[in-house]
């Protein structure tokens, strides 16, 4: 359940979401902004069910309260079946489950410690706690509103993508592959993306600092102007497709930025 994952980045940004410590309501003042990046649920409070009651309208406890024990049902799960209701878009997840854990079975990590360190972030669907698990493993979790009740978000836990860091940079596929990586600017330009005034790089980094690349996009498009970093955001988590490009002179670890897909690591509802 660990492999791949990242402590999630940007718990605050641009007045999306709120932190919050203590046992006060989730609507209250905000506190000052901080060096953080961008937040990684921006894409999708916007397609939360206008009839659903947001997250900032509960109190604290009272949020912590449905989280906690879905925390620890999650963390103590050893099957793929004892996860899916537990989860957000159970239907699209359980693919992605059974090819990560063929068998169905999974190591379950155990919960030590629920909410570290007194804080939650909030936004409007949206909440993230900091939690120790069994193996001393500092994680963060998100916690999804649906119409259901709260829904972990397991593909961002999992920093999933269509395809394994190896599985990808041995295939180069020319088809856009949708990835989670974190996304900082960097100035590298060669072999088929030489012309830096035809394109932008950035550095793109696995989930589990394993791997990176070099990802690539043609200034002044609408995809530059998505994946495109503030003047004081260092890197940021994101949700891309990229692709190598096909019949142009490249190393292998060069893509194509096809399209952005989020700011952060919550995939948007089909």
């Amino acid at each position: 359940m660990l492999g791949g994952g990242i402590l999630l980045l940007g718990l605050i940004a641009g007045g999306l979401m709120v932190a919050l410590r203590g046992g006060g309501k989730a609507g209250g003042e905000s506190p000052p902004a901080s060096q953080i990046t961008q937040s990684p649920v921006a894409a999708l409070d916007a397609v939360a069910e206008p009839d659903m009651k947001t997250l900032l309208t509960r109190s604290v406890p009272s949020i912590l309260a449905e989280a906690e024990p879905l925390a620890r049902k999650f963390l103590e799960a050893t099957t793929v079946e004892e996860l899916l209701p537990l989860l957000r878009n159970p239907d699209r997840v359980k693919p992605r489950l059974m090819r990560a854990y063929p068998q169905g079975r999974l190591e379950a990590p155990g919960l030590a410690q629920f909410n570290v360190g007194g804080d939650l972030a909030v936004s409007e669907s949206i909440a993230v706690v900091k939690l120790l698990t069994n193996n001393f493993a500092s994680r963060q979790l998100t916690f999804v509103q649906t119409p259901e009740g709260l829904k972990i978000d397991w593909e961002c836990w999992a920093g999933w993508s269509d395809m394994t860091w190896p599985e990808f940079l041995a295939a180069l596929p020319v088809a856009a592959t949708t990835f989670r990586v974190i996304v900082r600017r960097v100035d590298y330009y060669n072999f088929g993306f030489s012309d830096d005034k035809k394109w932008q790089s950035y550095r793109l980094e696995s989930p589990d600092g394993e791997h990176l690349i070099f990802g690539y996009v043609q200034r002044d498009s609408i995809v530059e102007r998505q994946i495109r970093l503030g003047p004081d955001v260092d890197h940021a988590p994101m949700i891309l497709k990229i692709s190598f490009p096909a019949g142009v002179a490249a190393s292998n670890n060069q893509v194509v930025v096809n399209d952005v897909i989020a700011n952060g690591w919550i995939e948007p509802d089909e």
